[in-house]
């Protein structure tokens, strides 16, 4: 008799079937944060079940006023996959956002040569997005090629940091970096007043580009830059600007950049960098606007 499968959403009760699913995943961090993640109002995690054994988890995080979904923490039990588990959990996940009033947009973000991971994102409707290079600034004293100047003017009211951001014309990410790991389309509903009061602006000289500089944590602390355009290494004073926020951040272990993929062939010496693996964000709009 085939044992039915079925998908719940995971409270504090699930922990031990998360433990027993051997996902070949050492310290996975959605362990150690599993009570967080199943009690908070942004996140939820989901669990395919056969009877009582969990077989895959997945699940989402909210962001831009909740009306933004970004998928992951997808995992799923080796001694029995290449069942399309991934795919049925994935496409429970999908419908329980839709059935939403606010969701306008949901996706996934992925290692480019994650290659199992995008035949799922492309089976359950997701469509394929902007690529973006994450490079963590760690050893600016190897910087070569880049246009040196003044650090940039900082922008300090609420009112023209987000004048600048509604004034873009161009953007070469095609996202918004919203945090580490998290880009999105770009959005009037990630730009808060909380969100603005926490991130520095500078503009430059010549007030044709700026930059968005948030301290963000992801396992360590970094100065988290957000910057629209290709030219990093021609505009002067850009990188003394990300040092002089740097300097004002100490503790923060380097600046993270992301990159288009041709502001990443741009890049003279790649020596100054940590360099990851490029990453693909797929998504699908539920709703065009409010």
């Amino acid at each position: 008799m085939n044992q039915v499968l079925h998908v719940k959403t995971l409270t504090i009760d699930d922990l031990s079937s998360l433990e027993a699913m051997e996902t070949g995943i050492e310290d996975d961090y959605v362990v150690r944060i599993f009570k967080r993640l199943v009690t908070s109002k942004s996140h939820r995690l989901f669990g395919l079940f056969q009877d009582d054994r969990m077989l895959s988890v997945a699940g989402y995080s909210l962001f831009g006023k909740k009306q933004f979904a970004m998928l992951g923490r997808l995992r799923s039990d080796q001694r029995f996959i290449g069942k399309g588990h991934a795919t049925y959990l994935l496409t429970a996940v999908i419908n329980d956002l839709k059935a939403s009033s606010h969701i306008r947009w949901l996706g996934a973000n992925t290692h480019i040569g994650n290659l199992p991971a995008r035949r799922v994102l492309a089976k359950i409707g997701l469509e394929q997005g902007p690529v973006s290079h994450y490079l963590t600034l760690k050893r600016p004293d190897f910087l070569t090629g880049h246009t040196k100047g003044h650090a940039w003017t900082a922008v300090n009211t609420l009112r023209e940091k987000r004048h600048l951001l509604q004034s873009l014309k161009t953007n070469a990410l095609g996202t918004f970096p919203y945090e580490c790991y998290y880009p999105f389309p770009y959005d009037d509903a990630f730009f808060t007043n909380d969100y603005l009061e926490d991130s520095s602006f500078y503009i430059s000289p010549d007030h044709q580009r700026f930059v968005i500089i948030k301290n963000d944590t992801k396992k360590h602390d970094y100065s988290h830059v957000k910057y629209f355009w290709d030219d990093h290494y021609h505009q002067p004073g850009f990188f003394e600007t990300l040092l002089h926020h740097w300097d004002q951040n100490p503790g923060n272990t380097g600046c993270w950049i992301d990159f288009s993929p041709r502001g990443f062939k741009n890049i003279p010496d790649l020596t100054p960098y940590d360099v990851q693996e490029p990453w693909i964000l797929y998504g699908q709009w539920v709703k065009t606007s409010n």
